[in-house]
């Protein structure tokens, strides 16, 4: 689940180890901690509060930096911003938290997506970094284009990567809104679902053709709390999920305040089937499978 706790001010305000253990409790086995801050000593103990409980719980932290000025201008001054933020944090956890994993720039995106390679020579330099003071901690590293899948091959993979380096990609963080009057997801029809196919199967080819592991940081069937969940987004999610998990490509849900309240500490109802569908979903048995796809039905 990619989580607030560290980014809004109700979210660090809310944030109760407890949540943790609720989060554990319903099935999710990591978070994603996004975070937009300075690495002041003030965040650093409330991001040391958040991976502890974690820790306790069982349930894997990942810190995801969204570096805003570095993506709306990618120059060396800005560049070496992040550098110095994550060599902070990096040295501010040094060798503790074994499953805490670092997420360099959250959804690369705006200027970036234009400048590969200020991407891929930031990525150099932090993974250098991270590694330098911890061999084995967990890296992770997005595409430009706030992480399409098919811009994992332009990904120039870190030197320093130590076999602790993986990819994460995106595929409709915010669930089937409408892009440019279309909606890319309707009822499900077999041209949607094949576009969505396609995305998993770009990633799965960059896999097995580089050897390197994929995750995606998020993605949602749903923006707001405002309308009741329709049909139509259980069948998104459930295809979505069935897909991911098929393809064995771990994947995080966008986001906390949708399916939790963190003032009440409690599971939204309203949400529960959204969830559910996201997390456990009823998938049909592999596809292969189905009668009169086969060849020998062709005569």
């Amino acid at each position: 689940m990619d989580v607030d706790w560290a980014r809004t001010e109700r979210g660090i305000r809310e944030f109760d180890p407890l949540v943790v253990r609720d989060y554990q409790q319903r099935g999710l086995g990591h978070v994603r901690i996004r975070v937009a801050d300075d690495a002041t000593e003030q965040h650093l103990l409330h991001l040391r509060k958040i991976v502890e409980a974690c820790e306790q719980y069982g349930v894997i932290p990942i810190i995801s930096y969204q570096a805003d000025e570095f993506k709306s201008d990618p120059t060396k001054t800005n560049e070496a911003k992040v550098v110095a933020w994550w060599d902070t944090v990096s040295r501010y956890f040094a060798s503790t938290h074994p499953e805490l994993g670092f997420d360099i720039i959250y959804e690369p995106g705006e200027k970036l997506n234009h400048d590969q390679q200020a991407l891929n020579r930031l990525y150099e330099k932090v993974v250098r970094d991270i590694h330098h003071t911890d061999p084995q901690r967990m890296v992770f590293i997005a595409p430009r284009q706030r992480a399409t899948p098919e811009d994992l091959v332009n990904l120039k993979w870190p030197s320093q990567s130590n076999g602790h380096v993986l990819a994460e990609w995106h595929i409709f963080p915010w669930g089937p809104v409408k892009v440019g009057n279309k909606y890319p997801w309707t009822t499900g029809t077999v041209a949607e679902k094949n576009a969505i196919r396609n995305r998993i199967n770009v990633a799965l080819r960059w896999q097995q053709k580089t050897g390197h592991v994929s995750w995606v940081g998020g993605w949602s069937a749903g923006a707001t709390l405002k309308n009741p969940v329709q049909p139509s987004q259980i069948a998104f999610a459930t295809f979505m999920a069935c897909g991911l998990q098929q393809a064995h490509i771990p994947y995080a849900l966008n986001i906390d305040n949708l399916f939790y309240d963190g003032e009440e500490g409690a599971w939204r109802p309203a949400t529960a089937a959204l969830l559910q569908a996201m997390i456990k979903p009823d998938c049909p048995p592999a596809e292969a499978k189905t009668p009169g796809k086969t060849k020998a039905h062709h005569h």
